[in-house]
């Protein structure tokens, strides 16, 4: 290294140490420039990177550098740790167990190996990687809260809360793990335990957001309302969606609405603005001039919602308001909670010429037409783990005298190949090139007889409609199911077919058959 580029990469180490991190980056592409293989630099460019908060530059500087430098498990450590924080848990993992091969009782990159498997869904990797270390530090606790993240997902669930007791008792003010406590409490149907802990953790720290959001959650399920849709207003502060709107004009029901503006703004999915669009009306009676906000994928279904005033999508322009509110929060606004669930249905309609096509193409099918939806959203924060199934699994279903349609309009790579068989026999039709949006699939819908699904947005959809539909759901399900019903006070259209334990299906899918072969038979077309 010539004496010139050692004197700018010691300056730069300077200004760096000093907070100057403009100053410093100048330095060192200045070295990167010259000479494109110095280490060095490009470890200090990483490093900055790291401070500015971008994880993604960080990460390809210190992929760069690593080429180009001594290894040390240090390094690669601190290159893990990029990745990590950038998303590439893939490579993370790669850097941390290179790193492990030369530290192997390295506390922090264990750790955080462990946590990266897990985002990979390497559940059972992630709990080894924690076991040891475990072993090398027993009285860490962060290290028992995340082996009891594992152990949950490995459906270890008496383990899992060991791990977060053991977490609580190296650290009797754990909030996350009282957290976690409850929730795995409420899931196996211990809901006195559950809000119990849930009552310690706020008294350790009342302005936690996980623990109001899941005490609301375990209220809701429990049918609590008033207490559930209250605390519901934590969600915005939880770090998972933030507020989008000014929160000075945020209507929560303390302002009359008569001759004002109200922009009602849509939040998290597809299912949840079609169950509570219903609360809009409401607001329109109140006086309230109505904006509404739909998803672009719902616009041309829901663009003729009579109570609204307007309804527009994402990519159009908000027009002045004077007040707005998302859309979740308007059964605490309404104080819905002293009145029964606005069920009337249909409150959505499908539109006439897009049925007509439907029309024609199932003009000769004289048996029952039945539309299903075994799997939903892989995004959904408990897709896999709990609610979608493999079409594999309803293939009894499929032995009924009906004609079956797909409603899934993105199938996954492991069902496609039952799916192509199915639909070459004539089994199940796969019409997804035909579900360009909501609206086709609820023109779709509005010419079946019934429609069997998994809890997504088909559900919330066909309910809307009012069409006959059949949920199957989780032994712990989403809060808006409520517990031992077969009905929904949301739908009444629907019925509900619950799992008796959080592992198998099998025992579901046979009460659906055998309520299928009587639905079938009591079903006459000419």
């Amino acid at each position: 290294m010539s004496l010139s580029i050692a004197a700018t990469l010691d300056a730069a180490q300077q200004h760096f140490h000093a907070g100057r991190l403009d100053e410093a980056a100048q330095l060192l592409s200045e070295v990167v420039e010259a000479d494109p293989a110095n280490g060095d630099a490009l470890e200090g460019l990483a490093y900055i990177a790291a401070n500015r908060r971008d994880a993604a530059l960080a990460a390809d500087y210190f992929d760069r550098a690593i080429a180009h430098l001594p290894i040390t498990p240090e390094r690669l450590r601190d290159a893990g740790a990029a990745s990590q924080a950038a998303g590439r848990h893939a490579r993370a993992v790669e850097l941390f167990e290179q790193s492990l091969q030369l530290a192997p009782r390295d506390l922090v990159t264990l750790n955080a190996a462990g946590m990266s498997l897990s985002e990979l869904g390497e559940h059972e990797g992630a709990l080894q990687m924690l076991i040891r270390a475990r072993d090398v530090s027993p009285g860490m606790w962060q290290i028992h809260y995340n082996m009891g993240r594992a152990l949950g997902f490995l459906g270890r669930y008496d383990d899992e809360m060991a791990a977060y007791r053991r977490a609580i008792e190296l650290k009797p003010d754990c909030v996350a793990a009282y957290v976690n406590l409850g929730v795995a409490l409420r899931d196996l149907h211990r809901f006195d335990e559950a809000l119990r802990v849930f009552k310690k953790a706020v008294q350790l720290d009342p302005n936690d957001a996980g623990v109001r959001t899941n005490r609301s959650h375990t209220n809701l399920l429990l049918g609590q309302f008033e207490h559930g849709w209250r605390e519901y207003e934590w969600r915005w502060r939880d770090g998972k969606q933030p507020l989008e709107f000014d929160g000075e004009r945020l209507w929560l029901g303390d302002a009359p609405l008569a001759g004002k503006t109200l922009f009602v703004h849509n939040e998290q999915g597809f299912g949840d603005t079609l169950q509570f669009v219903r609360y809009v009306e409401a607001c329109k009676k109140k006086g309230a001039h109505v904006v509404l906000r739909v998803q672009n994928e719902l616009l041309p279904l829901i663009a003729s919602y009579s109570g609204a005033d307007v309804v527009i999508g994402m990519r159009d322009e908000v027009p002045p308001f004077d007040y707005h509110c998302p859309l979740l929060s308007l059964p605490f606004a309404l104080k819905a909670h002293a009145s029964p669930i606005p069920s009337a249905t249909p409150y959505l309609h499908a539109d006439e010429a897009r049925r007509e096509p439907w029309q024609q193409r199932l003009a000769d099918e004289l048996r029952p037409r039945i539309g299903v939806a075994w799997s939903g959203s892989r995004t959904h924060v408990n897709d896999r783990r709990r609610r979608s199934m493999q079409l594999a699994e309803w293939a009894t279903l499929f032995e009924a005298d009906a004609s079956f349609v797909s409603l899934v309009k993105d199938v996954r790579e492991d069902d496609r190949e039952t799916l192509s068989s199915l639909s070459a026999s004539g089994t199940v039709q796969d019409v997804s090139d035909s579900l360009a949006s909501f609206a086709d699939t609820a023109a779709l819908i509005a010419e079946l007889d019934l429609v069997i699904c998994i809890d997504t947005a088909v559900a919330h959809l066909a309910g809307a409609l009012g069409k006959p539909v059949w949920i199957l759901l989780p032994y712990s399900p989403d809060w808006r199911w409520l517990l031992n019903r077969t009905d929904s006070p949301w739908y009444p259209s629907a019925r509900l077919f619950r799992q008796a334990d959080r592992i198998d299906w099998a025992p579901v899918i046979a009460q659906v058959r055998a309520a299928l072969d009587e639905f079938v038979g009591s079903i006459e077309r000419g």
